[in-house]
């Protein structure tokens, strides 16, 4: 504990503060990526030609599945997928975490239409990228080596497909963010009284600045879009968005907090 003398008061009276905590403890870890060492097994001896053969099976019957001899081939680029799994922690701590939509099943009894995308997720993103990987490779007879080829690009769509998560499903609204947890459509707060405490604070606004507010924060719609639904200028938009603000600061500052977390979300 440090001790500060408050000199307002009294230069008897001590403040405790509490002290801060060490550096490598206040900041969030950040992993290192492993190094890629192995992509294959070794066992073997024409991986190029095995590619081919799965090409020609998935070319006869593209709803089908790739059979035994693909089975054979994620067996012997088993190290590049230990490898991948090792990666999720780099992933996770240097990209943030990515929320996906929660099917209908998942809904129930959950506030929110977004669900956290996890390991499993990653493991099951992972296996798609190969299987996409090899497709491709198949239709490049200029290449050479699938181990080689796949060296300099397989981290490189995975990470550009889990940046893609970011991207909502509807393209009127705004980008995903880390915390899009809190994100439904309408907007849902995970605790119900400041759910009926903005909605209601909401409510008591004049028309178009209460249209302006649900539009922009509770629907997550970008300025653009908002403009075309509510048939108004952007400097009407920010007008309007500004003075219901202001109102709600004035006579609801709680429910004016929570509509700027939701910005920052």
């Amino acid at each position: 504990m440090l001790e500060l003398a408050n000199d307002l008061d009294s230069p008897q009276t001590l403040v405790y503060v509490q002290e801060e905590p060490a550096l490598e403890i206040a900041l969030p870890q950040v992993f290192e990526q492993p190094p890629l060492v192995a992509l294959v097994r070794g066992k073997l001896s024409n991986v190029e030609g095995l590619i081919s053969f799965i090409f020609r099976r998935h070319n006869e019957n593209p709803e089908g599945v790739l059979g035994s001899e693909y089975q054979e081939l994620v067996l012997e680029f088993q190290p590049l997928f230990s490898w991948s799994v090792a990666c999720w922690d780099y992933l996770l701590s240097t990209e943030g975490c990515r929320f996906i939509p929660r099917v209908p099943s998942q809904k129930i009894g959950a506030r929110g239409d977004y669900r956290a995308f996890t390991d499993k997720d990653y493991s099951r993103m992972v296996h798609a990228m190969f299987r996409s990987c090899v497709l491709e490779f198949a239709q490049r007879p200029l290449e050479s080596s699938f181990s080689e080829w796949l060296r300099g690009r397989f981290w490189l769509r995975i990470s550009e497909a889990y940046q893609q998560l970011s991207i909502p499903r509807d393209s009127r609204q705004r980008l995903l963010t880390p915390y899009s947890y809190l994100r439904c459509i309408p907007y849902q707060f995970l605790n119900q009284f400041h759910q009926d405490l903005v909605y209601g604070a909401i409510r008591q606004l004049p028309l178009a600045e209460a249209q302006a507010i649900e539009t922009y924060f509770l629907h997550f719609y970008t300025e653009e879009t908002c403009t075309q639904l509510l048939g108004c200028s952007t400097e009407e938009l920010t007008t309007a968005l500004r003075q219901g603000l202001l109102k709600l600061l004035i006579t609801n500052r709680l429910a004016y907090c929570l509509l700027r977390q939701i910005e920052r979300y």
